[in-house]
């Protein structure tokens, strides 16, 4: 019932602040804010692409297993052939066809090349894998964004409630005090301090309005709703969202989860396979080829014949970059020197990962011990308010007495209102630092 009633008081009073025909009020989930974040974020389309690109780059490295087909055709005109003798003392000129055509066709298949493809292929593999694993970290830093707009709106609206309280209780304060300055009981310095106080609160509260107004913006960009649409929490998010596991559950969860991890151990592997790539260049590159050729005329006589001559070849191609013997060993030292690096990266990683899992699980638990004793003040301050107030109409006390007593109980609601959304903040936080914000 309690949060059914904080829900209404929230819903009644933001539609009095975006009152307008062309403003929409809707109740959202954390739950439904993060599916429409996935589904919308710009962000996000951006990194799919470069998946789907990283797949293609794997298939187009697949393409090398097959075999290179060309074919080529030469129409033209041929000269007549001038002879001299070595001396070029006598000249002769022969006739030839001038109508020259070559049609040929050619075939071509890597068999060797020291496993230069399977390995390029692999890589290219393990490429596309960070590409995923980035579009999934990249999944989870717009969760987090999107859970820290919504948090951020659940305050402020949470704290504009605060300054609404306020300002009622003041507005009836104020009547009282009235009532008590026709009986000459008190001054007119304790309507004006009032009025100060009640005015103080309104401005609050304007601005509080303001920053709702900011952050929806914000958010509805991430999440693909019009400008126009404002949000309102879920209030169940506060109870929902506890946790009783140990540090070492989120630190596990990290070794299996965390994305930056995986792509270190990925990057890793990667590091090896060019180890091996700048390995290949020291092996020769062997290849089958096949030809056919169509040639007029026939220029192996003399004088040259008017007529269509087909040859085909097939055989065995040997090629070898005689500069890898001096290359080679250069590349493969700073494949290895890349390889060191990864692995200390990924150490490095590791560390990063489990310091800042437990700097937010020790920040979460203060968070709720801090909520706790809030809670306690909050309820101090209440009651030396509602002391103070009574002995202020029954003249035993001064205004600014009240007035401390009141400063006191709307500092304590604001704490822990800021104390509540804190909780949820760091505990996301701490799923986030363990990769595990699905």
């Amino acid at each position: 019932m309690k949060n059914l009633f904080t829900m209404l008081l929230i819903a009644f009073f933001t539609s009095l602040l975006f009152a307008q025909k062309s403003t929409t009020v809707e109740v959202l989930t954390l739950e439904k804010a993060f599916d429409l974040a996935v589904k919308n974020s710009v962000q996000l389309k951006i990194a799919a692409q470069f998946t789907a690109l990283s797949h293609q780059k794997t298939q187009i490295n697949k393409l090398s297993q097959l075999p290179g087909i060309s074919t080529g055709l030469n129409y033209g005109y041929l000269s007549n052939s001038d002879i001299w003798n070595p001396s070029f003392s006598q000249h002769l000129t022969r006739e030839l066809p001038h109508q020259f055509t070559e049609f040929s066709i050619s075939a071509a298949e890597i068999i060797f090349k020291g496993g230069e493809i399977s390995t390029s292929i692999q890589k290219a593999k393990l490429e596309e894998q960070i590409a995923v694993l980035s579009m999934e970290k990249n999944v989870q830093d717009i969760k987090f964004l999107v859970a820290a707009k919504y948090l951020d709106i659940f305050r402020l609206l949470n704290l504009k409630q605060v300054y609404l309280n306020n300002t009622k209780l003041s507005k009836q304060r104020l009547k009282n005090i009235l009532l008590m300055q026709k009986q000459g009981m008190v001054t007119q310095n304790d309507v004006l301090r009032t009025e100060l106080i009640i005015s103080d609160l309104e401005l609050a509260t304007k601005k509080t309005d303001n920053s709702i107004i900011i952050l929806n913006q914000q958010l509805n960009m991430v999440i693909g709703f019009p400008d126009s649409k404002r949000l309102i929490p879920d209030n169940t998010l506060l109870n929902a969202v506890q946790s009783n596991e140990n540090v070492d559950y989120f630190k596990n969860k990290g070794l299996e989860e965390n994305h930056d991890l995986k792509m270190a151990e990925v990057e890793q592997t990667i590091a090896a396979k060019n180890i091996k790539l700048s390995s290949t260049e020291r092996f020769p590159e062997v290849s089958l080829f096949a030809k056919n050729t169509l040639q007029r005329p026939f220029l192996a006589t003399v004088p040259a014949v008017d007529v269509y001559t087909n040859v085909w070849q097939i055989g065995i191609n040997i090629r070898y970059n005689i500069s890898s013997i001096y290359q080679s060993d250069t590349k493969i030292r700073a494949a290895n020197i890349q390889f060191e690096l990864s692995k200390q990266k990924e150490i490095l990683t590791q560390q990063n990962m489990e310091l800042s899992v437990h700097y937010y699980f020790i920040k979460y638990n203060e968070a709720a011990d801090e909520l706790a004793t809030l809670k306690k003040d909050l309820k101090s301050a209440e009651e030396n308010y509602r002391i103070v107030e009574k002995k202020y109409f029954n003249q035993l006390a001064l205004l600014t007495d009240m007035t401390d007593a009141n400063n006191t109980k709307v500092e304590s609601e604001i704490k822990v209102t800021n104390a509540e959304i804190n909780v949820v903040y760091t505990y996301y936080q701490l799923l986030k630092s363990a990769g595990i914000l699905f």
